[in-house]
């Protein structure tokens, strides 16, 4: 009995860990900016950050329907010190692609911090109110212009960041892989409306 049970513990295991498979991830080759003196990538924080991440192809027959896989992720900033800290992010899927392999392409955005975002949202609003009338603007129109800068605004936080992906068949993990990317400052969206013309 000691030994059925034993053997029971042992394929509920293998079926666990069967089921946490490694995923192949990287970031797409036209992402990468440099690489710093260790090997990491490095990325713009006015970039796009778009990674494919490839799982072993799901079994099918002929007349099989499959659903597409999806992605999950979650970031983490690494601190000078070597720990962790959870920060949010995004993710936009932009392809899959099927056969032997199956993959999953997307975007992935870092958000700046609240405040960070708030400062340079108000920054690009108050340069464009400066070049339309003042009687056309209302506070009404300033609200609409702070809430659509928040969506518009595409810059990265800075740092040091790994980043977890999962691949999904519907709630069933297919496998997880981890991207790990150094974010580098080169500049800012409001740059583009504060900077002198050339």
């Amino acid at each position: 009995m000691r030994y059925l049970l034993t053997i029971q513990l042992l394929l509920l295991t293998s079926a666990a860990f069967a089921s946490d498979q490694p995923a192949s991830c990287e970031l797409a080759g036209k992402s990468v900016i440099s690489r710093s003196s260790s090997g990491l990538a490095q990325v713009s924080n006015l970039g796009d950050i778009q990674i494919t991440c490839s799982v072993p192809g799901r079994p099918y027959s002929w007349g099989d329907t499959r659903s597409p896989l999806k992605i999950a992720t979650v970031a983490y900033q690494v601190l000078p010190d070597g720990s962790k800290k959870f920060v949010p992010s995004e993710t936009i899927q932009s392809g899959n692609s099927y056969g032997e392999v199956e993959s999953v392409d997307f975007d992935f955005h870092i958000p700046l911090e609240s405040a960070e975002l708030d400062a340079e949202v108000n920054l690009i609003v108050a340069m464009m109110e400066k070049s339309i009338p003042s009687e056309q603007v209302t506070e009404k129109s300033h609200k609409r212009a702070l809430e659509s800068g928040r969506l518009l605004v595409g810059e990265h936080r800075v740092g040091h960041f790994q980043v977890k992906c999962r691949i999904l068949d519907g709630d069933r993990v297919m496998g997880v892989g981890v991207v790990e990317l150094e974010v580098l400052f080169k500049g800012r969206v409001s740059d583009l409306y504060t900077s002198p013309p050339v």
